[in-house]
């Protein structure tokens, strides 16, 4: 009996040391049975890593990703395949995994008919959670309405007056609003607003500066949170604002979910392995990254856009389309950089600060190019086209160029807050 005992520990301790990460860890372990679930069908930007137990470069990377899934619980799904068991190898084959650790990030966008497509993009930037932390926020989907008093300020398709958005569905549909002094919207909210989708509740946020909408609401202090019932006074949130508590808060006001849909009733379109084609446009957090995608070595030009939060959904997915309809045989790389993080590259290139914008920067000749003219595709594809035949011509700059990086955060820092 005792060395059966003892065997069994020895299977189990043998296991524990082939695997990377376990249930006590903020991972979520993906199989070919949950995959589709955890990844595909729903709205949650997930990110995966491809691995195997005996790679050194995974055992490194390890603890940094367990700290950053820790670190962004209930915002972001970080998750974990291991490429090396029987069962996982057709998968890891389907998505193309050549080498490990393999980063890809499974970002939701939706087609013109509303259909959902998370086509996977490789995460190829530093690897310590600092920076994985910082990439994934920044590609955080929202469905966030920001909310202005006067109309002529709404000036995008993630802005909206106030008469409008209670006039959305008034009869049946409940509303979340959220003032605030922050400069963008919260993590939480963001990750709380694809939770429960616009067939559920309206999530809307007013900043600081929309006196009258506060006014309007009686608010003086910040943060306030108010649910707006149909036909009834706005409740006032007095709980906590972690995820738990505002979870349940909404779960008891939003209208209940459809079986038509998981999060944003469109169906979904499987995940196709990835075509070996052009670079997929990429967020740039740090100057390493914009270095690495605009290599002085290289005869590239790279398209930068530079967002605002309130334009950043609207601004990837033009950028997704221009590089999607690029016939330059990849003379173009696409990227973008939160406006405030641009401070660097405004005062060096002596850009205009009105977002949304877009600049060419051709890092082998230290030349660059702001584009000026509407922010449609039809006119960006055009000038681009214009740059790539020398019939736009670049100007020179001098000087290294900086992308300005937020303060890192404590490790034991959990952003699970408004």
């Amino acid at each position: 009996m005792l060395g059966l005992k003892a065997g069994l520990l020895l299977s189990v301790a043998l296991a524990c040391v082939d695997a990377l990460y376990d249930s006590r860890d903020a991972v979520v372990e993906l199989n070919p049975s949950n995959f589709k679930s955890e990844v595909l069908d729903n709205d949650k930007l997930v990110a995966v890593e491809f691995y195997a137990p005996w790679c050194g470069h995974c055992k490194n990377l390890a603890p940094e990703w367990k700290k950053a899934a820790k670190n962004m619980k209930n915002l972001v799904t970080m998750a974990a395949i291991n490429c090396d068991e029987d069962q996982n190898r057709p998968l890891c084959g389907e998505y193309g995994i050549q080498g490990f650790p393999t980063l890809k990030l499974f970002r939701p966008r939706f087609t013109k008919e509303g259909k959902r497509v998370k086509k996977p993009s490789e995460y190829q930037g530093p690897r310590d959670a600092k920076n994985i932390v910082d990439y994934m926020l920044s590609m955080q989907p929202t469905n966030i309405r920001l909310i202005k008093g006067d109309p002529s300020r709404v000036k995008s398709k993630a802005s909206m007056t106030i008469d409008d958005f209670l006039g959305t569905d008034n009869a049946t549909l409940p509303k979340a609003l959220l003032f605030t002094d922050k400069s963008s919207s919260p993590a939480l909210y963001k990750a709380l607003s694809v939770e429960f989708p616009k067939n559920r509740m309206l999530f809307g946020e007013v900043k600081k500066v929309e006196k009258e909408v506060m006014a309007q609401f009686g608010v003086t202090d910040l943060p306030t949170l108010m649910v707006l019932p149909p036909g009834q006074d706005a409740l006032v949130y007095e709980g906590k604002l972690k995820y738990t508590p505002l979870h349940e808060y909404f779960s008891e006001h939003a209208l209940a979910p459809t079986s038509s849909s998981s999060s944003s009733a469109k169906p979904t379109q499987s995940a196709a392995p990835p075509k070996p084609a052009k670079q997929d446009v990429q967020a740039l957090t740090t100057t390493e990254q914009l270095q690495e995608m605009c290599p002085a070595s290289a005869n590239v030009i790279c398209a930068i856009a530079l967002l605002s939060e309130e334009e950043r959904e609207q601004g990837i997915q033009l950028l997704n389309e221009l590089n999607e309809k690029d016939k330059n045989d990849g003379l173009f790389r696409y990227g973008w950089i939160a406006s405030d993080n641009a401070s660097g590259l405004i005062q060096a290139l002596d850009l205009m600060q009105d977002f949304p914008s877009l600049f060419i920067l051709h890092n082998s000749k230290q030349l660059y190019r702001p584009f000026v003219g509407a922010w449609d595709e039809p006119s960006l594809s055009r000038w681009l086209s214009q740059i790539a035949t020398g019939r736009v011509a670049a100007w020179p700059y001098t000087g290294p160029l900086e992308i300005s990086t937020s303060e890192e955060p404590s490790q034991d820092h959990v952003r699970d807050e408004l």
